[in-house]
């Protein structure tokens, strides 16, 4: 770049010098202007044309070793350039550690939900300590979160939402001009190979449901029923407090900042699900369905009932036997609150199980009391439903007003 240089005489102004750098002979170029606008127009045509000589001369070795890194790969160096003016940064080049704070203020700022904050961090603060602390954002390579993901011991969903994860992490970070490129955009996905989704039998889940009320376990009965035949998530259930249920319209509210996609829902409650709430009810209205250590209290009652039971069994099994016993399928996604395309549903869980047995599913009701007040293993009775006009009018794509023994 030019250099101006004001001369002197006698501590006047005479003229102005403009360095150019030096030439092929190592020779130093200087011009001289008597008037300020003429050095720097020299200054500005100086910048616009190519590098001097003498510059090029000072910076062959750098230029000679990146051409010859350029040789394997055989890309020419202007496009290697033109590259790198597209996809700069502009704002920085922050640590991994930084950005991830910055992202994850960004979504709680706009309101995401705590359930996606919690699920986010704990992805992103894996992938950190990984990579170190101090790495910055520009320098991650593709190969670095392909080594990561690939290299886990986890399923290839896991790892697919790993890529998911991450990539929307990078996003952010193009978004607010702090990375060029996202370096999970051309890793290839895990193919996810379809799997029936397990489902629990009727018998299984009125077993988990009547050793509940043997234990008198009436916060995990309310989960299973809420996820059970409500269609609600565990995490979502777990966080509800008993003024949430509103038996006498036969609707569960689940808020926006509860539920896992930050939007409101209205679940009906159907005419079984009914009779199970209002049999373990909290008549005070105010306190929490469960406590805080719903975790490993909903484990240890799946653990004593000893059934088959795998991870969220009991959710596949409401949308399976419910689609199974005719319900709307647009209904079914709307009370899961899924976020998936109707095809993908409808593929997933249709013919899972007969419609014989979404009967029997959405007739699961408490057995007969004994006067001892324990419940009488076995003994199926009459569903008293609440005589309820809600319940009676409601459009909400009931099967049926079940009036058959529980389980039968």
């Amino acid at each position: 770049m030019g250099q101006i240089s004001t001369q002197k005489r006698n501590g006047i102004a005479v003229g102005y010098s403009v360095y150019l750098g030096v030439d092929a002979d190592g020779r130093k170029q200087r011009r001289f202007f008597k008037q300020l606008p003429d050095a720097e127009k020299c200054v500005r045509s100086h910048n616009k044309n190519p590098l001097a000589v003498g510059e090029l001369l000072d910076r062959k070795t750098e230029i000679l070793y990146c051409l010859e890194r350029l040789r394997e790969v055989n890309v020419p160096l202007m496009e290697v350039v033109d590259f790198y003016f597209r996809h700069r940064a502009t704002k920085g080049n922050p640590t991994l550690e930084e950005l991830v704070t910055l992202f994850l203020n960004e979504k709680k700022r706009v309101g995401r939900s705590h359930h996606y904050e919690q699920t986010m961090h704990y992805a992103l603060d894996n992938f950190v300590t990984y990579v170190g602390n101090d790495k910055r954002v520009g320098d991650i390579t593709r190969q670095q979160v392909t080594d990561y993901v690939y290299n886990k011991n986890v399923g290839d969903v896991t790892k697919k939402n790993i890529l998911t994860h991450l990539s929307v992490l990078f996003n952010y970070a193009i978004k607010e001009e702090l990375l060029g490129i996202n370096p999970v955009k051309k890793i290839t996905r895990p193919t996810i190979k379809f799997h029936q989704p397990h489902v629990l039998t009727p018998a299984d889940f009125e077993k988990l449901l009547q050793r509940c009320v043997e234990f008198g376990w009436n916060d995990r009965l309310a989960v299973f029923v809420l996820v059970g035949f409500c269609g609600i998530r565990t995490e979502e259930a777990s966080r509800l407090s008993w003024s949430h249920l509103h038996l006498d319209k036969a609707i569960v509210e689940l808020p926006a900042e509860f539920a896992k996609k930050a939007r409101f829902r209205n679940n009906p409650i159907p005419p079984n699900a009914m009779a199970w709430l209002r049999f373990i009810e909290d008549k005070r209205r105010t306190g929490p369905v469960i406590g805080p250590k719903w975790k490993r209290m909903l484990e240890a009652a799946v653990g004593s009932a000893r059934i088959n039971y795998r991870q969220n069994c009991i959710r596949h099994s409401f949308c399976s036997y419910a689609i199974a016993a005719g319900w709307s399928l647009a209904d079914v996604i709307a009370y899961m609150g899924h976020g998936g395309s109707s095809a993908m549903i409808y593929s997933h869980y249709r013919n899972v199980v007969s419609p014989e047995d979404g009967k029997r599913w959405f007739a699961i009701a408490p057995c007969q009391k004994l006067p001892s007040g324990r419940p009488k293993q076995g003994a199926g009775v009459q569903i008293d439903f609440p005589s309820n006009p809600e319940v009676k009018k409601s459009g909400l794509h009931l099967p049926y007003r079940a009036s058959g023994t529980a389980g039968s």
